[in-house]
């Protein structure tokens, strides 16, 4: 019995997570216990005994994580009205110019282009349409931006208009900020101006930014606020109360920026399937990830990179593809971004083993 309600409550979290938020009421509790029961009620008893109830978890263990990582992902398609947006089960929560103030000078350590490394004014001229996001740097705040950073590269690629978005990290340790901001880089679309915080984890004072508060959003046009957002804990995936506000601050129709997203992320499943069939089947990001962590051991790092050897050793493809990234980093002068000095060596490693042709390894 006990595992026939885990498992209830299981399937039932999956088929909201399917719906989509807005519908919960369209799928009560009866209805989903039905459906289960359906599916893997094999001795036509009108319940799940022990074993089916078992078999019913390994099937859906084999299922491929990525299944719940879509639904989640095509739930932020949804545009909403960005004056709905509160935080739930918290009190009002400000963070940040607010709606109708002007947007002060933004002073921050540029990371990458010609003024790399220098004081700037991150917002420019501070005119046209602006989406400024400061964010501190734990996983899932900087997994929301990566992912509305993707968004905004999509909708600028559609929209007439184009939003000018601005990224600032805020930390007290600067150094591991600059760190970060630049292996972070590789993964972020379009051109956001990217700086690290001068003033530490508070940001400029000139912000009143809440510390308690991982990621601020702000929507502004022509340097006055429109939509001020404070995520306490980070943006896990675009929220669609900001796509709301950036569709407003564009004058872009709802219903097509979410055909634009809509069309991207077919675009980008079709890219990871012919992904996964030029690396052999392998997650390459998943495989290496251990290999240049800056936070392992060298122990640590040799035994993640032997699992790689090993695999490489049987898989032509992926030994290719991981090669020529070995290679490319080298050939780039990016290898000191990348892991510890014993994660530099494996690099270099396979890019002279695998990432050189073989015509070029018999001359």
């Amino acid at each position: 019995m006990k595992s026939y309600i885990l498992l209830t409550t299981f399937f039932s979290t999956q088929l909201l997570l399917a719906q989509g938020q807005e519908q919960p009421k369209e799928r009560p509790e009866a209805q989903q216990r039905e459906q289960i029961i359906k599916r893997f009620d094999k001795d036509g008893d009108g319940k799940l005994s022990p074993e089916e109830a078992a078999n019913a978890r390994r099937a859906l263990a084999a299922r491929p994580a990525q299944t719940d990582r879509d639904s989640q992902y095509k739930q932020t398609f949804s545009i909403r009205d960005p004056k709905d947006f509160k935080i739930e089960g918290e009190k009002e929560i400000f963070s940040g110019p607010q709606a109708g103030e002007r947007l002060p000078k933004l002073a921050v350590s540029a990371v990458g282009g010609d003024q790399d490394g220098k004081t700037i004014n991150a917002l420019g001229e501070n005119t046209g349409a602006q989406l400024i996001i400061m964010s501190d740097q734990y996983g899932s705040s900087v997994r929301g931006l990566i992912g509305l950073l993707r968004f905004v590269s999509t909708i600028n690629e559609k929209s007439e208009k184009k939003l000018n978005a601005t990224v600032v990290y805020l930390g007290d340790d600067k150094n591991k900020l600059n760190e970060n901001a630049r292996r972070y880089g590789q993964y972020v679309a379009g051109k956001p101006t990217i700086g690290i915080s001068n003033d530490g984890r508070d940001g400029p004072g000139s912000y009143g930014l809440n510390r308690n508060v991982s990621m601020t959003i702000i929507v502004a046009n022509d340097g006055e606020v429109l939509y001020n957002f404070p995520f306490p804990q980070g943006m896990l995936t675009p929220d669609p109360h900001v796509l709301g506000a950036i569709s407003e601050v564009l004058k872009a129709k709802p219903v097509d920026m979410r055909e634009w997203l809509v069309a991207s992320y077919g675009d980008r499943t079709k890219k990871a399937a012919n992904d996964r069939a030029n690396t052999g089947g392998v997650d390459v990001r998943s495989l290496l990830a251990p290999v240049i962590n800056k936070d392992a051991s060298d122990e640590e790092i040799d035994a993640a990179a032997k699992r790689v050897d090993m695999l490489l050793e049987k898989n032509k493809a992926a030994a290719s593809n991981i090669g020529g990234i070995a290679k490319r980093i080298i050939d780039g002068g990016k290898l000191e971004n990348y892991g510890t000095e014993r994660s530099q060596y494996h690099l270099f490693k396979w890019a002279r083993l695998y990432g050189t042709p073989s015509t070029e390894k018999n001359d």
